[in-house]
């Protein structure tokens, strides 16, 4: 499977087509971006293709603006990635989607599967009409789940299944299926929340998942190093304490579904 199987699987009108490919230079005459991080767009980008523009005269479907002004989706883009071997890919993913002012379903390519990466976005408190990220973004990779989960996602993403009320609530959908996606990795199964907020729960779900299991790996690993039994019995206890804590966490991603 590639990104462009991804792409196909959008169903976007013909209209919606661009294909072309975006400059590096382009990219990196973001102000805020250091020099590290101009560094890793020219070097970890072997091609970014922008795929798609979802517009409201060729989907018809309306932009959005919040009554605030906090958050403004005039269009939605579609951008394929391929990224250089050893590359940081979620650092770069997260460059491209503070680079782009529109919200980008970005679809990296690698060696098991296309990864899906999504980000909200909102207008700048600093700035006027500078648009920054919510969030970092939310990535899913249809490599990490069994073929069966893949060809579920795969089947979700049409445009016409998203919610139409505007470009917002068709991006949000797309949130919502990567959010399924990352869930189904840790479940095996892949079920979309009934809400938004029930995937943003998930989410948070699957953060407080991948911590508690980094700091249980740590704590595995202390013991073996530690010769005294107090303190390893002290270890030992700390590591049940946290073992129950990954199973509600996990609990709660199926409790969200």
């Amino acid at each position: 499977m590639t990104p462009d199987d991804v792409v196909d699987a959008l169903r976007l009108p013909a209209d919606c087509a661009v294909d072309i490919r975006v400059p590096k230079t382009q990219l990196q005459a973001h102000s805020d971006f250091s020099a590290a991080d101009r560094r890793l767009l020219q070097d970890g980008i072997d091609t970014l293709q922008w795929a798609a523009a979802i517009r409201p005269d060729a989907v018809g479907i309306p932009a959005y603006a919040a009554p605030d002004g906090s958050r403004r989706v005039p269009e939605l883009h579609v951008m394929t990635l391929r990224a250089r071997t050893g590359t940081k890919l979620t650092r770069l993913e997260e460059l491209l989607h503070r680079a782009v002012p529109y919200p980008i379903l970005l679809i990296s390519e690698q060696e098991s599967g296309p990864r899906v990466s999504v980000a909200l976005k909102r207008m700048s408190y600093a700035r006027n009409d500078d648009v920054t990220l919510d969030n970092p973004p939310v990535t899913a990779s249809v490599g990490d789940v069994p073929a069966p989960v893949g060809d579920a996602f795969m089947s979700t993403l049409q445009l016409d299944q998203q919610p139409r009320s505007d470009l917002s609530t068709v991006y949000e959908g797309w949130l919502a299926r990567t959010v399924a996606l990352r869930v189904a990795a840790a479940t095996g199964e892949f079920t979309l929340a009934a809400t938004l907020d029930s995937a943003k729960t998930q989410l948070a779900a699957l953060t407080e998942s991948s911590r508690l299991e980094a700091e249980i790996n740590k704590l595995v690993a202390q013991i073996k190093k530690e010769k005294q039994i107090p303190r390893r019995i002290e270890l030992q206890d700390q590591i049940k304490v946290k073992r129950i804590a990954l199973s509600a966490a996990h609990d709660k991603l199926r409790l969200t579904q």
